[in-house]
């Protein structure tokens, strides 16, 4: 505890700092090539399950993508993206070379 607050304080000389409790961070490892695919295809999945991203950070290699979402919600997007990626069961469709299947 003290160290987020000394973390804050340090923060709050660059900018506004809100502290949210119960989130998690959902990493995805993508092709490079494919990242805007994929980032379509998560995107369309948590839409259509009800699942908000309230942050994304991706590195500047376009491998790493990472997401937070409430924490009460991780398990259904961690089984929604298996289904889409590993599965093929993506009830909003698995975005393609721009293209929507499935």
């Amino acid at each position: 505890q003290g160290d987020i607050k000394s973390l804050r304080r340090d923060l709050e000389s660059f900018a506004e700092v809100e502290l949210k409790r119960d989130r998690a961070i959902l990493t995805l490892i993508a092709d490079v090539k494919r990242s805007s695919d994929v980032l379509a295809t998560v995107f369309r999945s948590f839409s259509a399950n009800g699942i908000t991203v309230e942050m994304m950070s991706q590195g500047a290699s376009k491998v790493n993508i990472s997401f937070i979402v409430r924490e009460d919600q991780i398990d259904d997007a961690i089984l929604q993206l298996h289904s889409c990626f590993f599965e093929g069961k993506c009830d909003a469709g698995f975005i393609e070379e721009g293209q929507v299947s499935g």
